[in-house]
Parts: structure tokens; sequence; C-alpha cells
């Protein structure tokens, strides 16, 4: 299995709520590993949304990332975690 193939593989498994595969992914595009680009917008979504369902890690990971972002960005990981969570992800 290459990278690009096991990072494709989270992406369902977190979306149906797995606070591990959320974890993972968020470290992921945090950084740019699993055939991923650097995307600290998908990385603080997903580490929000894992910190939500109860892991600290990412907790702490999501406030990290916030330095790294533009406040638009900030603005848009708020809007797709609000999404996550109407949708019950």
């Amino acid at each position: 299995m290459n990278s690009i193939e096991s990072a494709q593989q989270y992406i369902p498994i977190a979306e149906s709520g797995d606070v591990q595969a959320q974890f993972t992914l968020a470290l992921m595009y945090a950084n740019g590993h699993g055939g991923l680009d650097k995307d600290y917008l998908l990385a603080h979504k997903w580490a929000t949304m894992a910190a939500m369902n109860g892991n600290i890690e990412s907790a702490m990971l999501a406030e990290l990332l916030i330095p790294q972002m533009t406040h638009q960005e900030i603005q848009q990981s708020r809007k797709m975690i609000q999404n996550c969570r109407s949708n019950k992800l």
C-alpha cells in the first residue's frame, strides 16, 4: 500500500466519527504526510473534531496550528466544523 492510499483510507473512517482516524488525519495534513499536501485548515478541522470527541492531544494540536493560519482560514475551519457537527460527524 502506498502512502496516498493510506491517507485516503482514513477519510471515510474519520468522517464516520472515529476519533483516532480524525487525529491521524489532522497529523497527516499538518505535516504533509500520507500523500497529502500540508494543509493547516484541514489539519485544524480534523484536530478540532477529534478534540470535541475527547482526544486531548488533538486539542493541543489544534491550538498549535492556529498561529500558522490566517484569520480567514480559522473562520473557514470553524464553518467546516459546524457543518460536520450539523451532519453528526
